[in-house]
């Protein structure tokens, strides 16, 4: 008598697609719809200024910058796909077992039937595709903005342990997602227009999902609290009288001011980018602004001396002047062979990976 086994030596058979067509059914009668935005690969990278590094075409296991191992440019489909997803819908609470509270419940397992995803789709769903989901739309937000999907993004995706059947063959895929953050790699689907269930646009998805506004808003609030409180940086000493050099036989005779102000009352010849030419009294000073800072220089023996240099600025910037000067460096730099190049340039750029053999 033959031996009954549901296991078909490795073959799918009739009793693998009863269940199938099952499950999927299960699926579309009780799942709720996921929109998903397909990445397709990164943008093209080609430098024209630098012919000599050869870009390779872009696929979905290319990697765009091999130097920190990241894809910022990721490039997404412009059809959006609808499949049918089931999760379990947990509460957000505090978690009070880490070093202050943070909220569990942003990431999310999402389950997937194979058949009908590698149907839709053409593949799996892998890290890097964005999940649109339209059932955790807040209707009724308290700022009384537009409403707007919940977008959560791939992080990884296997076969899910409760997919299996008896034939020992797996029917779903399992994926965990996070929040979608306003960060470049997900630009092409932040520059999307939003729209509401009439089909009216609401905007661009950044716009509405993305917390810069309200994070600079209190950066701002902040900014100028402080520059209400300490109107300028460094130690305020033009209250004090200071003792004369001649009487000290000191080349600087008050202490360390930084603020580009005469001693003892003193009243400034003038501020300008050049000395005067005539009508400089011995002991007269003053201020050239064409120096970063401001310098404060005193007629002595003929000759303009620096005393100090006015750290005492009104503007809230960074103290460390070299990083200031990076930051908003804006110049350009023209190479010997006529290329022309940002002299502030990322790492990443600055630094490009060669082959070594």
């Amino acid at each position: 008598m033959p031996r009954l086994s549901i296991w078909n030596s490795g073959k799918k058979g009739n009793t693998w697609r009863y269940i199938d067509r099952t499950i999927s059914s299960w699926f579309g009668a009780g799942g709720t719809a996921c929109f998903v935005h397909l990445y397709l690969g990164t943008h093209d990278q080609t430098v024209p200024s630098v012919p000599t590094i050869p870009t390779p075409p872009s696929n979905l296991t290319s990697i765009q910058d091999v130097l920190l191992l990241e894809n910022r440019d990721r490039k997404y489909s412009n059809v959006v796909y609808e499949l049918r997803g089931v999760y379990s819908v947990t509460d957000t609470d505090f978690d009070l077992r880490q070093f202050g509270l943070f909220l569990s419940g942003d990431t999310l397992f999402i389950e997937f039937h194979m058949s009908d995803m590698i149907v839709a789709l053409g593949r799996k769903l892998m890290p890097g595709d964005v999940l649109e989901l339209p059932h955790q739309r807040d209707e009724n937000p308290i700022n009384g903005g537009p409403a707007i999907n919940k977008f959560y993004v791939v992080e990884d995706g296997n076969r899910a342990s409760d997919g299996y059947s008896p034939t020992w063959w797996p029917h779903i895929w399992r994926v965990k997602v996070s929040p979608m953050t306003g960060a470049t790699e997900y630009q092409d689907i932040l520059d999307k227009q939003a729209k509401n269930p009439l089909g009216f646009d609401q905007g661009k998805i950044s716009d509405l999902i993305s917390t810069i506004g309200v994070e600079m808003g209190i950066n701002e609030a902040v900014v100028e609290a402080a520059r209400e409180s300490v109107q300028r940086r460094n130690f305020e000493t033009r209250q004090f009288w200071m003792i004369p050099g001649e009487e000290t036989g000191r080349d600087y005779p008050w202490i360390f001011a930084g603020d580009g102000i005469p001693p003892n009352g003193a009243v400034l010849l003038g501020a300008g980018v050049s000395f005067p030419l005539n009508g400089a009294d011995e002991g007269a000073y003053f201020l050239r602004t064409d120096y970063e800072p401001h310098a404060l220089f005193r007629r002595l023996s003929g000759k303009w001396r620096i005393q100090e240099l006015d750290y005492r600025k009104t503007d809230w910037t960074a103290a460390n002047r070299v990083l200031l000067n990076f930051i908003n460096n804006t110049e350009i730099f023209t190479a010997d062979d006529g290329t022309v190049e940002k002299q502030r340039q990322a790492l990443s750029k600055a630094v490009r990976p060669r082959a070594d053999f």
